[in-house]
């Protein structure tokens, strides 16, 4: 059966249970931007400076994005990398 399944009108849409690109976007924001501006909230909160509160925030998103491809694998979104027959 194909990923994607036409309905009357004839356009495509996704297939059950998988998610589609709102939700892809959705937990980036969840992933990237909400830590890394909860980190500066908080680093503001307790009396650091605006500076290094935004670098500890930038730190915190640049984790983030590490982090990201590794989620959507964890989450089944995303087939895990192939290693290449002849490595090891």
């Amino acid at each position: 059966m194909s990923e994607e399944r036409q309905n009357e009108s004839g356009a495509a849409r996704r297939a059950v249970g998988r998610p589609g690109m709102g939700s892809i976007f959705v937990l980036a924001f969840l992933v990237i931007l909400v830590p890394g501006i909860a980190v500066y909230v908080l680093a503001r909160t307790f009396g650091l400076a605006l500076g290094p509160s935004c670098l500890l925030g930038l730190l915190a998103v640049f984790i983030g994005l590490a982090l990201y491809p590794s989620v959507l694998v964890k989450l089944g979104w995303v087939p895990p990398r192939r290693r290449p027959a002849g490595r090891k």
